[in-house]
């Protein structure tokens, strides 16, 4: 087995950083017309594509070249999305299968933009803030409008759907906190009515707050 093996496996297991990518500065031509922003969401997008590909090559090999000991072969592209500015963004994502016929082989750096739990922490954020779900993409930041009218998961709906589950999940790391170790001086315990429902809520104090 060839020495580089290991590092090629070691690569794999993060987004692979390269100290040079290059962008298609044709195609970004449209989003610099409406500002340095929606620039650098386009080139970024390029980056991220770029990235996706360094780390397929790292693992097959470089493309149109055997390789006898890859872990790895190259299965084509498919449909994917990322998150992007309280967004999902459809984008195009290499794929590849493991040499040994276990399946499909995770892309890392795509595993990684594809994660969805910054759209809930920001949905929460925004609901908290006082901005309802009708008016959400109001409060998300300028993207250009080529991306925007691709992106999807800002309807009511949606918006709504990752606000209940983002405050299921905080209430239950709530709910599990650990007190044993609080030594308060001070409890302060209050309800508030929403509609027929009405919230407790239990402040403990020990030199700082702890609801």
């Amino acid at each position: 087995m060839s020495k580089d093996v290991p590092e090629r496996a070691e690569r794999s297991s993060g987004p692979a950083v390269s100290e040079a990518v290059s962008v298609a500065v044709a195609e970004l031509v449209e989003d610099l017309r409406e500002g340095l922003l929606a620039l650098a969401v386009g080139a970024g997008l390029q980056v991220m594509t770029a990235l996706m590909e360094q780390e397929v090559a790292a693992v097959c090999g470089p493309r149109g070249k055997h390789d006898p000991q890859r872990s790895a072969t190259r299965h084509g592209h498919g449909g994917g999305s990322v998150t992007l500015g309280g967004r999902r963004v459809p984008v195009t994502r290499p794929r590849m299968r493991a040499t040994d016929g276990s399946g499909e082989l995770p892309v890392p750096a795509y595993e990684l933009f594809s994660r969805t739990e910054v759209l809930g922490r920001m949905a929460m954020e925004r609901m908290l803030a006082g901005l309802s779900t009708h008016r959400y993409p109001v409060g998300l930041e300028p993207v250009g409008t080529r991306t925007e009218q691709a992106a999807v998961s800002t309807s009511k709906s949606a918006v709504s759907r990752r606000f209940v589950a983002a405050t299921e999940t905080a209430l239950a790391q709530l709910l599990a906190a650990d007190l044993s170790q609080l030594d308060l001086v001070g409890l302060m315990i209050d309800g508030v009515h929403f509609g027929e429902h009405c919230c407790v809520v239990a402040l403990g104090i020990d030199g700082t707050k702890h609801p």
